[in-house]
């Protein structure tokens, strides 16, 4: 008779025929759907941490369909969940998260403006002492040889001395550790931009995560950048922490002059620190 542990594993192979690139359509989310009523289990490591600031990187004409100037601060903020039509790294269809960085050359790798785009770089401040409940994305290394993560190197850390701290049975370690390897490399899987389905598993781990981990207490994922050979980090934030402990600090609005391999090259037009009744005041 199999153990649970075997059962786990076998259960955990046919998901990973799907963290191939392009392996997911539309007609397989029913089927995906349809597997996790009988796979719920879910699992992490969570911890308290202050995340005092954070940049957003928002491509104008995706808010307005043509090349225009952002005045209204809600359009730097998570969209209305009426808009969201897609599956993201860490969101369900109908689901609005806040995504952000410390980085914003991440932002744009992930986003992909193309050349002559207007694009406004916000920056956002804490203003309370709120200490956030997050959960890290941690198991999987930078690609390349000699370069670190911090989050995932703090988070293998932490990860270790748990371990070695608790009092729980191998089997149930072993069970523990290899969902959590799932569900990082969920995070990490290659996307084909074109197919948004395509993100479904990290989009269901993030929902779980979100809403059942810890009865629904998570207030963020921190988990690195795919587009960056996970070498730097982002963060997906639930949008009632983010507007109860958050303002807008600065925006910077530029231009998109050059893309290539070696990096961005942008061109500023404006910038501001005012703001008034939900409104930026340009300079």
């Amino acid at each position: 008779m199999q153990n649970n542990t075997e059962i786990l594993k076998q259960k955990i192979q046919f998901l990973r025929n799907f963290l191939k690139k392009d392996s997911i359509n539309e007609k397989e989310i029913n089927l995906l759907k349809n597997f996790f009523l009988d796979f719920s289990f879910i699992t992490g490591l969570t911890y308290k941490m202050k995340i005092e600031n954070f940049q957003r990187v928002t491509i104008n004409s995706r808010i307005f369909g043509e090349e225009k100037r952002i005045t209204e601060i809600s359009h730097l903020e998570n969209p209305p969940e009426m808009y969201v039509k897609r599956y993201g790294r860490a969101n369900m269809i109908g689901q609005s998260v806040l995504y952000a960085t410390d980085n914003p050359l991440t932002a744009l790798a992930e986003m992909r403006p193309e050349a002559g785009q207007l694009i406004t770089i916000s920056k956002w401040k804490l203003i309370t002492d709120y200490d956030l409940t997050v959960n890290s994305i941690f198991k999987n290394s930078p690609l390349t040889k000699d370069v670190g993560n911090l989050m995932t190197i703090k988070a293998q850390i932490e990860y270790s001395k748990l371990v070695s701290k608790i009092n729980y049975p191998k089997e149930l370690l072993d069970q523990i550790d290899l969902l959590i390897q799932f569900i990082c490399d969920c995070f990490s899987k290659e996307v084909n931009d074109l197919n948004h389905f395509d993100y479904f598993l990290s989009a269901h781990y993030a929902n779980q995560i979100f809403t059942t981990l810890q009865n629904g207490e998570i207030d963020a994922i921190l988990y690195p950048s795919v587009r960056q050979s996970l070498e730097l980090t982002n963060i997906a934030m639930k949008p009632t922490i983010f507007k109860t402990n958050y303002v807008l600090e600065s925006v910077e609005e530029s231009k998109l002059v050059r893309f290539s391999n070696n990096g961005w090259q942008l061109e500023g037009t404006g910038d501001s620190k005012k703001f008034e009744n939900g409104t930026i005041l340009w300079l």
